[in-house]
This record gives C-alpha cells, sequence and structure tokens, in this order.
C-alpha cells in the first residue's frame, strides 16, 4: 500500500470530566447522526474539527462538566492512535493504542513544516502529505507549508458552510484563496507547489485592499440577500412610488383645502354664535335691569300718587291733620304761611308723576325693542349653531378622516420610498466595489504580466472532477440534467447553466455535499491523498429548512432515499462519511448504516451528544 493510498477514519470521541462522561462511537462507511434539535448534533461537527487542530472549541452550557476530550483514529495501515486535549484549547497529548507500554507524545498545536511534533504535521504524515508546499500568492510567487487546517475545512463542513453561496473551495476571503485553491489542486493533481520560485520584482500586492473590498461586500451581499428584490425591480418600484406619491401630494392638497375652507366657514359660524351669545347676554341683562327700574318707578308713581291725592283732600275736602307737618285742623294757621304749600306740592307731585309715566313709556319701548331683538338673535344663535355642528360633523366624519387617511397613505409612501432608496444604494455601493475591485485585481495582473504564478485547477482535471460531481447528482436525482462544469472565474460549478450558489440553500447544501463526496470518491480512485473521511452537517436542509420554491420541490423527490442508498453502497469500509441531519434516514436503508438518534427526550434513549 503506497502512502497516498493510506486513510484515516474516526472510531471514538469521548468527554470526560471529574463526574461525567460521554463518548460517541463511529463506525467505517456511513455514520448517521440525527435527531432532535439543540441536542449537540451541530456540537459534534464542531468536537471532530476541534480535535483535528481547530483553534476554539465554542462554550455551551452541555460542556461545563467536562475537562478533557479523547478522540480515536484508525490509519487504513493498521496503526490506531488516541489523542487527548483540554476542552479549553491547547497542544494535544498523542497515545499509540497498539503499545500499551508507550508513553504519551506531546503534539504542538502549531504546525511546523515537515514536522511531526505537531498534530498537523503528525495527520499530514498518515496521508503522505509531510513536506507539501501550496502557493501562497501568485502574484509573488511565494508558497507556504501545506497545514491539515487546509484540508480540514474541505472534510468538515459545517451547516453554515454547507449552505453558504460561495464557492465549497474558498472560504470567501481573498487573501486565502490563492492557498485554498492551491490545497485543492494538489488533492486532485497530487502536485504541490514546492517548485515555485518566487519573484524577486514584484508589483503594488493589493490582497489586503481586495481582502477588505471581498469583506465589505460579502456584507452587502448579506444586506442585499435579506431584501430579496432585485435591482431593477426596486427601479421599477421607485417609478411607482413616485407617481403615487405624487397622486396622493395632490389629494391630500385638495383635500387639505377643502378641510381649510370647512375650518374657515366653522370658525365663522362659531364667532358668530359667540357674538350673538354675549349680545343676547347683554340684553338679558338689561332686561333684568329695566324691569329693577321699571318696579322704582311703579313704587314712585304710588307714593307721588299718595301725595297728591292726599293733597288734594287737605285742600279741598275736610278739614284733616296737614300732610305736611301733621297739626290738627283745629291747630292749623290756614290763613298764615306754611312751611309746606300744598298746592305746590301736588303740583310737584303731578309734575314728577307725569315725567314718571313718560319715562315708563319710553323704558317700555325701550324693553320691547330688547325684547325683539332677543328674539331675533335667539333665532341667529340658532342657526349658526346648527350650521356650526353640521360643518363639525362633516369635518369630524368625513374630510378630517380623509386628509389623515391621505397624510398617513403619504407619508407611508415617503417611508418606503426612503427604504427602496437605501436598497438600492446598496446595489450602488456594490458596483463601486466590485468596480474598485476589479481595477486592483487588474493593477495586479498587469504589474505581474507573464510572470504571475499560474492558479487554479487545471481544465482537464476540472473536467474530470465536475464529471464525478455530475455522476453523484444523478444517483441522487437531483433535478435536471445535472450538466455540471467548473466557472474558474468563481472557483465554484455551474449545473445546468445556473450558478450552484444562486439556487435555494437547501440545493446548495445538498451540491455542497455532492462536491464533497465527490472530492473523496475521485482521490480515492486516484490514488491521491485524502484524510479518508468526510462530515457533512445538515446535507439534507431542503427536508426540514426550505427556501425558496427549488428546495420545496425537492422535497416531493425521492432525493433523500436515493441520497443515503448511494452512500451505503458507495462507502463502505475504505472510507468513512458522518452526515448529521435532523431527520431520520428512511426504512430500510436505516439497517445499512450506523445510526445514532438523539431523542431530545430525557426519559428515552440518549438524550444528546453530552
Amino acid at each position: 500500500m503506497s502512502d497516498n493510498n493510506r486513510y484515516i477514519q474516526l472510531r471514538r470521541i469521548a468527554f470526560s470530566g471529574p463526574k461525567k462522561s460521554a463518548e460517541l462511537e463511529l463506525t467505517s462507511g456511513v455514520n448517521v447522526i440525527c435527531g432532535a434539535s439543540d441536542t449537540g448534533k451541530s456540537f459534534l461537527a464542531e468536537s471532530i474539527d476541534f480535535m483535528l487542530g481547530g483553534s476554539k472549541l465554542r462554550e455551551i452550557p452541555q460542556r461545563t462538566p467536562y475537562g478533557e476530550i479523547s478522540f480515536d483514529l484508525e490509519i487504513s495501515s493498521g496503526e490506531s492512535w488516541r489523542l487527548k486535549r483540554a476542552t479549553s484549547g491547547g497542544n494535544f497529548s498523542l497515545y499509540d493504542l497498539d503499545d500499551k507500554n508507550a508513553k504519551a507524545i506531546t503534539l504542538n498545536q502549531q504546525h511546523s513544516h515537515d514536522k511531526t511534533n505537531n498534530l498537523s504535521g503528525f495527520l499530514l504524515d498518515q496521508i503522505g502529505l509531510l513536506g507539501r508546499r501550496i502557493l501562497k500568492s501568485g502574484l509573488k510567487g511565494t508558497t507556504q507549508s501545506l497545514s491539515f487546517r487546509n484540508i480540514a475545512r474541505l472534510i468538515i463542513v459545517q451547516e453554515t458552510e454547507i449552505q453558504q453561496t460561495g464557492s465549497p473551495f474558498w472560504g470567501g476571503q481573498y487573501t486565502l484563496k490563492t492557498a485554498e485553491l492551491a490545497t485543492i489542486k494538489l488533492l486532485l493533481t497530487g502536485v504541490d507547489d514546492s517548485g515555485v520560485v518566487s519573484s524577486e520584482e514584484v508589483g503594488p500586492d493589493n490582497a489586503g485592499q481586495i481582502a477588505l473590498l471581498d469583506e465589505l461586500l460579502s456584507d452587502l451581499e448579506t444586506e442585499i440577500s435579506d431584501i430579496g428584490e432585485s435591482q431593477e425591480d426596486l427601479l421599477d418600484q421607485i417609478t411607482r412610488l413616485e407617481s403615487s406619491i405624487e397622486e396622493r401630494r395632490e389629494s391630500l392638497a385638495a383635500s387639505q383645502r377643502q378641510l381649510n375652507d370647512l375650518l374657515t366657514k366653522r370658525r365663522k359660524y362659531f364667532e358668530d354664535r359667540q357674538a350673538g351669545q354675549s349680545r343676547f347676554d347683554e340684553i338679558t341683562d338689561l332686561v333684568s335691569r329695566f324691569k329693577l327700574l321699571s318696579d322704582h318707578y311703579k313704587v314712585d308713581l304710588e307714593r307721588l300718587t299718595a301725595i297728591q291725592e292726599s293733597g288734594s283732600m287737605f285742600a279741598h275736602v275736610e278739614a284733616v291733620p296737614c300732610p305736611l307737618c301733621g297739626a290738627k285742623p283745629d291747630d292749623q294757621h290756614l290763613k298764615d304761611t306754611c312751611d309746606g304749600d300744598v298746592d305746590a306740592i301736588i303740583s310737584a307731585a303731578s309734575a314728577e308723576i307725569e315725567k314718571i309715566r313718560r319715562l315708563q313709556g319710553e323704558l317700555s319701548s325701550t324693553v320691547s325693542d330688547l325684547i325683539a331683538e332677543g328674539r331675533g338673535l335667539h333665532d341667529t344663535i340658532t342657526e349658526a349653531n346648527e350650521r356650526y355642528e353640521e360643518i363639525d360633523k362633516d369635518i369630524q366624519q368625513a374630510v378630517a378622516p380623509e386628509v389623515s387617511d391621505l397624510r398617513s397613505s403619504f407619508s407611508s409612501f415617503v417611508e418606503t420610498r426612503a427604504s427602496t432608496q437605501k436598497a438600492i444604494e446598496l446595489y450602488s455601493r456594490r458596483e463601486k466595489l466590485e468596480a474598485r475591485k476589479i481595477a486592483l485585481q487588474k493593477a495586479e495582473d498587469e504589474s505581474a504580466g507573464s510572470g504571475r504564478v499560474a492558479t487554479g485547477l487545471p481544465d482537464s482535471v476540472a473536467h474530470a472532477f465536475s464529471m464525478r460531481v455530475s455522476a453523484i447528482l444523478k444517483a441522487w436525482n437531483f433535478p435536471g440534467d445535472c450538466h455540471v462544469h467548473f466557472d474558474k472565474e468563481t472557483t465554484d460549478f455551474v449545473i445546468d447553466g445556473k450558478p450552484r450558489g444562486s439556487r435555494g440553500k437547501g440545493l446548495r447544501a445538498i451540491t455542497h455535499a455532492a462536491v464533497t463526496i465527490g472530492l473523496l470518491e475521485y482521490c480515492q480512485e486516484n490514488e491521491l491523498p485524502h484524510p479518508g473521511f468526510v462530515v457533512l452537517d445538515s446535507p439534507l436542509l431542503a427536508y426540514f429548512k426550505p427556501e425558496g420554491d427549488d428546495d420545496i420541490a425537492l422535497q416531493g423527490t425521492d432525493l433523500k432515499e436515493r441520497f443515503y442508498r448511494y452512500l451505503t453502497e458507495h462507502h463502505t469500509t475504505s472510507s468513512q462519511v458522518i452526515v448529521i441531519e435532523n431527520q431520520h434516514p428512511p426504512s430500510p436503508i436505516d439497517e445499512q448504516l450506523s445510526m445514532t438518534v438523539f431523542t431530545g427526550n430525557p426519559n428515552e434513549g440518549r438524550f444528546g451528544f453530552l
């Protein structure tokens, strides 16, 4: 067996602590870990990655009681090894399971080129890739030592990665693109870049700026994806919004004018009512006062009439006590001059009576005029109040609500236009950033000229590998004709003329899985180095988290059954596929694979990973 035919298989992963322990056994062929959500399935994939050199393990509450992880590996050459590492990270301890007397060997976490005293070097040595170099910069012609971490992302595909829109071969960071594509080229051809000679004279290295632009573009793509509408649709929407806003503006202006007119009329009737009521209250007060004056005149007339009558009786009828001094008839000195001239007093009283009667007449006429004016004012007030209530009703029940609705609708259109313009600006910003990125890449290409080292896959290899992916998709009964070719520009695959990344997340997941499985099979068929195992987290995402019509349509096919049947037929003892899924494999295929179910129920079966 050549070095290139040596593969690794995972046999056991175990967490241990002072009071608790948990482990999971794995076998050759197909292993399925399925069950309820939040039971540690994805954490299992992360734990495997952590034990293969990942820098940090995600903290979850279930991890707290455990302090150490054991990880058993079996090499196709027959060797068995156990790795141990603290859950907090750091270096590894390596144990030879075939030699019980052997002491533990410390493996450094940090990779060192062509050395086996570190985890990366140890693993690379097992699969025949120790000491290989991969291209780091095509512009400068620099290389870097191949690390097992360059390979790990190609064989351990997390749930967030399997549904990503980007290439399965490239994580999205521009500064790492050359090395990641060089890793794929190494696996698919067996040829590394150790023969590349670095250039002494190089043009501007824009990799850092391009990487920053890629990050900004990635953020913009996320925002644009959340919008869910194309730039053309948004521009059409803006046009419609402008038309609707103008219509609403005109309608609002007309309704506002109508409202203003009604408000002016209502104000006029209100003022008329107030003025009439004020005058009516004034008349009521005057009539009340004039009544008191009339009563006063009446009393005066009664008093003066009594004086007049008494004086007449005193002067012309029988002798009576003097009305002025009260002297008895016998004591009166009629011939003498008296302090009171009775005739004069009678004459004065008569004159005063005449004057008061004249004033009474004038007062009566004035009161009659005031009462008549009051009746007229009452009618005016009543009419003004009726008109006020009528207009106020129109305002409150018809015009004002219409104006309010139009104003609300107008504001809503304006806000929608603002958010739409903001969305359009995202597309504009993306275009500017893409133009800037292209300019930087062009500047690098022009400065590098013919001195740039070629990157990417040879056409013949890309075609052969695409055929392998196509065959897998056909075997899985993937929708369409499954014509697959590799697009060097995007470093991703085009399936039936449609970019893989433009499909729903469910189809992206299953096609990513096909690429990962295809890489394993292609390497083994062509006796090329490969770890020999893959971990796929949620490849059948479309069945429990569909996105769009394509994913929903996929649910009505037998792809899931064919997916598992294909794996059990093509991966038995010489390779290992670990599938992490929510749903169980269909029967009776579940009898042909190793299945572990996390129930999420403490009273039934195994609750979860930890």
